[in-house]
């Protein structure tokens, strides 16, 4: 088995019994994701399990990380692991749906230790949490004020560096379309 993919099943413990309405939602969700999933988007999901309630999310995305040494780098990868326990459509814990396994030194206000503080609501499909995701990888979302980060020096960071952000305006899902509006005819 993947290490990654062990990691994730370990942090969310046993497959949880599932309600027909949950059960149902799990589906539908699953299938409006992978509708999205197309040439060029910039995650791949994967499903741990026959149900869908445990997802590998691996991301192209432009972010930053430390290493070794503590320099800040780019990364274009990071893998999130995704639970969905079973009251979930009557409550959801951000931290007990989501769990950060790579970059493990990533740099962002929102992230560390594999924590991530990302706003997850009750009934939220995967697509909106894969691009809020994408999201705070890029830096387009962002916590500049100390007192409510995971990462302090990463705010400073952040607000030091404003004209650098984003890091990546690239779409998730698939290529952004360059679409000219011209007049249909020439005005007299």
């Amino acid at each position: 088995m993947d290490p990654l993919e062990l990691r994730i099943r370990l942090w969310a413990g046993p497959r949880p019994d599932f309600d027909p309405v949950t059960r149902d939602f799990l589906d539908n969700v699953t299938r409006e994701l992978l509708q999205r999933l197309r040439p060029g988007s910039l995650v791949r999901a994967t499903p741990l399990d026959e149900v869908p309630w445990l997802w590998r999310l691996d991301f192209a995305t432009r972010g930053l990380a430390l290493d070794e040494s503590g320099r800040l780098h780019a990364v274009e990868h990071h893998v999130v692991g995704v639970r969905f326990p079973p009251d979930y459509l009557r409550r959801a814990d951000r931290f007990e749906v989501l769990t950060l396994i790579e970059p493990a030194r990533a740099f962002h206000p929102n992230l560390r230790d594999g924590f991530t503080c990302l706003e997850v609501y009750p009934g939220e499909p995967i697509v909106e949490i894969c691009e809020s995701l994408h999201r705070l990888f890029s830096w387009k979302l962002r916590q500049l004020v100390e007192t409510d980060a995971l990462n302090p020096v990463a705010c400073e960071w952040g607000r030091a560096n404003l004209d650098k952000l984003p890091l990546d305006t690239r779409p998730l899902f698939g290529r952004a379309l360059q679409i000219t509006l011209e007049p249909a005819e020439q005005p007299r």
